[in-house]
């Protein structure tokens, strides 16, 4: 087995090794005695472990083994990656090997790699690919990372770490909410660094201070660094708690953050009925579709949850307070409603579809700059997305321009306007990637005017824009054909007609003066803002 032990010349090491292994003695003095001790550390003589450790950090396979192990913490924790940065650090300084800033940058390259993997993973197959994507217990993870994410990335991306489980949901939500790679990346590129450099330092202190060697300082600065992960996630969840309990970090498994965040969202008044001078009613479906309605700040989405998009969206618009914020937001899944019926990144991906604003993001963005800020990012809920062809020509842009030529005519009404926007669901809509891409959407634009008696009335306008042949070269990946886009003026009454919406007192205020289309009426091809009719 071992060269020199059939002829009696085996090495002493390798006796000792022999002896200690075996009967746990050892034929070595005790430093403090003049008497052999048979038992050093229970059962076995720790300055073997030690030598072993040594042995062990100056071979080969030490850094990598390391790697894998932080590397594979990304998927599978195994044994934490923060153990395993830690011991080596306290290697590298009782050992003398293997270098503290090979360590330091191998762990944080290893780190950032795993998080990078699971990020691509999560732009690539979104979080319901997999049947264990579908539990209770990892979409519970989802949205504890998806109402955090876009709020605090870089301090999430970091206390994820500390988290069982939440670095992995962290990375897939990111990478399936469509976050700019370049930003994020940089964010976990200097949290992999940091936390690196943290990790081995801790080890490496714990080297120096103590006595006892290799075994005593990995032992002691893997339970420091353990200790320290759970610090850092108990103080990090008490002083979120303390800034808004919405806000708390608490470990993913446990779904109670998801119920916080449907209560926060189910506070909001969203569409308010009575914003103009006549009420108008929020307008649903009038046929037997199956309907959830999701309240936001100043909006409201009625969202047909078979076909994954919007029967119905409403908006309050105050243009007097109306403020011109900065974009901000990222899309993401309301985290109230199954991922299911909604509409994700995946139909958006690697293709000439647009991720086309509903109720468009500056709308609901008056009043108070912070609940403006607010109700602007609420729009980026996948729920008030429809697939758009890629690009602009005149007619698209004037069809996004409606609001603010309505906004601009209601000046004498204190600027008020409420507007509904939905896409045309139509049984025969293309199917692609598991929903149907709309080919039309209609809006409808109402303010406060007078009658002839002076007495308070109500005024709309109706609007559809046809995408039909830019959706199939979409769908296709073709070129999409310069003019595709057509946007008309129609009467109120033809839209809740086409879109099986009732819209109650908005067609008997409609200032197009026209009939039902199945009766004849002709719909306006609209240039200009001019060929308007309000």
């Amino acid at each position: 087995m071992f060269p020199g032990w059939a002829t009696g010349t085996a090495p002493p090491a390798q006796i000792t090794l022999a002896r200690t292994l075996f009967t746990g003695c050892s034929t070595r003095r005790h430093p403090t005695s003049a008497v052999p001790s048979s038992f050093t550390a229970g059962r076995y003589d720790v300055s073997v472990i030690d030598d072993l450790l040594a042995q062990a950090a100056h071979s080969a396979w030490a850094l990598p083994a390391m790697f894998a192990l932080v590397l594979g913490d990304a998927f599978l924790v195994v044994i934490p990656g923060e153990a395993a940065v830690s011991a080596f650090g306290a290697l590298a300084v009782t050992a003398g090997s293997p270098p503290l800033a090979s360590v330091i940058g191998l762990a944080a390259l290893a780190a950032f790699t795993g998080d990078a993997c699971c990020f691509l993973v999560g732009r690539t197959v979104g979080l319901t690919r997999w049947r264990w994507m579908r539990t209770t217990r990892v979409q519970a993870a989802f949205a504890w990372a998806r109402a955090r994410l876009h709020r605090r990335t870089a301090v999430v991306v970091f206390t994820a770490r500390f988290i069982p489980f939440a670095r992995l949901a962290v990375n897939l939500v990111a990478g399936a909410s469509g976050v700019r790679p370049g930003r994020y990346l940089g964010i976990v590129a200097i949290a992999a660094t940091a936390w690196a450099v943290y990790q081995a330092i801790v080890g490496a202190a714990v080297g120096l201070i103590l006595p006892g060697g290799p075994l005593v300082a990995v032992v002691v600065s893997v339970t420091v660094a353990v200790g320290l992960g759970l610090a850092i996630d108990a103080i990090v969840a008490r002083i979120a708690a303390r800034r808004s309990p919405s806000m708390t970090v608490e470990p993913p498994a446990v779904s109670r953050t998801a119920r916080e965040d449907e209560r926060m969202m189910d506070d909001q008044t969203g569409y308010d009925p009575r914003f103009l001078e006549r009420e108008v009613p929020l307008p649903l479906p009038s046929d037997e579709r199956e309907t959830q309605v999701l309240t936001y700040p100043r909006f409201t989405v009625a969202l047909d949850t078979a076909r994954r998009f919007a029967a119905v969206t409403a908006v309050n618009i105050d243009g007097e307070s109306l403020l011109d914020l900065p974009r901000a937001g990222e899309w993401d899944f309301d985290p109230r409603i199954p991922t299911t019926v909604q509409a994700g990144n995946d139909v958006y991906r690697n293709n000439d579809l647009d991720r086309g604003h509903l109720v468009r993001r500056r709308d609901p963005g008056w009043g108070e700059p912070a609940e403006a800020r607010a109700a602007m990012e609420a729009t980026f809920f996948y729920t008030n997305a429809a697939p758009q062809a890629a690009g602009f020509n005149q007619s698209k842009e004037l069809w996004l321009g409606l609001e603010d030529h309505v906004l601009a005519y209601a000046e004498a009404n204190d600027h008020r306007v409420s507007v509904f926007t939905a896409p045309v669901l139509e049984d025969d809509d293309p199917p692609y990637r598991g929903i149907r891409v709309p080919r039309r959407f209609w809006k409808v634009a109402a303010w406060s005017t007078t009658d002839a008696a002076g007495a308070p009335a109500l005024a709309s306008a109706g609007f559809v824009l046809d995408q039909s042949d830019l959706v199939e070269a979409a769908t296709s990946r073709a070129v999409a054909p310069l003019g595709g886009f057509r946007t008309f003026q129609v009467p109120v009454a033809d839209i809740a007609d086409l879109a099986a919406v009732d819209l109650g007192p908005l067609t008997d205020g409609d200032t197009l003066v026209g009939t039902s289309a199945r009766g004849g009426s002709v719909w306006v091809p609209l240039a200009a803002r001019d060929d308007i009719t309000l």
